[in-house]
């Protein structure tokens, strides 16, 4: 007999776990939540409203609404589901950049670009970058080099840890820390120094910049990209049987001892095998009993994984093509991009920054931030005098994610994807993976929550 999963979630970590479960000969269905909000990382899904939650927000805007979609070479099982999906990318394809960091009042400065000094050792690439003084870099490769020689690149109980005491033992300024080292978090981890996992930070760190030349590779990729994954993943599983659900009104999870008995969509019961949330812990804690609660700490645990939600103020300079570039800055903002669109009748460039700072449009309104973006905008890329705000189409997008920090602690809460309740899986990029929530994390959850249900039911799969 064909067995029956039913998905919680019409969203990319739903729609991958579809796909993959289909190779074990299962019947899917996904069902979708009323307003639910699609995990992401740094994927680009835009909500809303702005700020953090404990209530989701409303669904998503179309995807001209999005950010660019941020790729990296280490991203290998995301490479590797594209390919075999046979992707095709949009018109406007995955561009190859620098990541660049940008002090305040100083020329943004690159990171060393490491195929053109491959023959070095990976450590050695820092003594090359101009955005860290020489005291700064000697005393990091040194404090890695001892660290990585006797195997101590974190200490003891490294997620209790912060980042910002590790660097302080690393000798590195105030400068360096505020400039490079706190932006490079932020991008990496979605929070400071301060609060950020020291296990979290170094996990990524050595994928992203200290094993392969082309696994520190960054590439941007239009917003229309993660649109286009969907629709593509949305077609195939059409063609493959596979039914989609739309919840309009509510949704209620119901337990008993043994497990979820069934899903009541719109007061209507939908009863399957075994069940899948992809939703986020904000969304799903809601949708639980509440003796599921207060009996498992597994659930419980889930309260404790941050949330929060960025905006993004986009240009779009006309009769101009920019070169794409990725560049860091502290405050307000935490990133840039700028992507060029040649067309023949009217080539154009869209500059976006992008801040997950949680009271950033309190403290400069609307108005004020969007100045504030269009100035440093002008001094980064050393705009004509010609071009101004207005008549760069300022655009701001609010309620970008969730991105979830990866504070020091909160690898704890992280779950797996087996429940406590033989038939209830979870999966996402707040679950168990190698790295901070992010497009590579969405792919790893998926596949590792897939393998976990065929076992389930299969035994291993040796």
């Amino acid at each position: 007999m064909t067995r029956h999963i039913l998905i919680l979630g019409n969203n990319l970590t739903g729609l991958v776990t579809a796909y993959r479960l289909l190779h074990y000969g299962f019947h899917i269905s996904l069902v979708d939540t009323p307003d639910h909000a699609q995990p992401t990382g740094h994927l680009g899904t835009v909500q809303n409203t702005v700020g953090t939650t404990s209530s989701p927000p409303a669904s998503p805007v179309s995807g001209s609404e999005s950010i660019p979609l941020i790729l990296h070479g280490f991203y290998h099982s995301t490479w590797t589901f594209l390919q075999e999906l046979s992707f095709e990318w949009p018109p406007q394809t995955s561009q190859p950049v620098e990541l660049e960091f940008a002090a305040e009042g100083e020329k943004p400065i690159a990171l060393p670009k490491p195929l053109r000094l491959a023959w070095l050792p990976p450590l050695a690439r820092l003594t090359f970058f101009k955005g860290l003084s020489w005291s700064d870099r000697w005393h990091v490769i040194n404090f890695l080099e001892k660290k990585w020689e006797h195997n101590l690149l974190t200490n003891l109980h490294p997620d209790i840890e912060n980042v910002e005491a590790w660097l302080i033992s690393a000798q590195q300024s105030n400068h360096s820390r505020s400039y490079f080292w706190n932006p490079l978090c932020r991008y990496l981890l979605n929070c400071d120094l301060s609060q950020a996992s020291l296990s979290s930070f170094t996990q990524v760190l050595s994928q992203y910049w200290f094993k392969q030349p082309s696994d520190a590779a960054t590439f941007l990729a239009p917003p229309e990209a993660l649109s286009k994954l969907k629709t593509t993943l949305r077609e195939k599983l059409t063609n493959k049987g596979v039914r989609f659900y739309t919840s309009k009104a509510s949704m209620r999870i119901h337990i008993d001892a043994e497990g979820i008995q069934a899903i009541e969509r719109d007061e209507q019961p939908i009863k399957a095998q075994a069940y899948i949330s992809t939703l986020t812990p904000h969304e799903l804690l809601p949708l639980l009993p509440e003796r599921a609660l207060t009996r498992y700490a597994y659930f419980s645990h889930l309260s404790h994984i941050p949330e929060v939600y960025g905006l993004a103020i986009r240009f779009t300079l006309h009769d101009i093509l920019i070169p794409p570039r990725l560049i860091l800055t502290s405050n307000p903002f935490d990133w840039i991009t700028s992507q060029p669109h040649s067309k023949p009748d009217a080539p154009t460039t869209v500059i976006t920054c992008l801040t997950l700072r949680q009271s950033i449009a309190q403290e400069y309104g609307e108005e004020g931030l969007i100045h504030t973006a269009w100035d440093l905008i002008q001094k980064t890329f050393n705009l004509s005098p010609a071009y101004t705000q207005e008549s760069c189409e300022p655009h701001m997008i609010r309620h970008i994610g969730p991105f979830f920090p990866c504070h020091q602690g909160s690898r704890t809460y992280r779950p797996l994807p087996q429940t406590p309740f033989s038939n209830f899986f979870l999966t996402g990029p707040w679950t168990t993976t190698n790295l901070p929530s992010s497009l590579e994390s969405t792919i790893q959850s998926a596949n590792a929550c897939a393998e976990a249900v065929a076992t389930a039911f299969y035994g291993t799969l040796d």
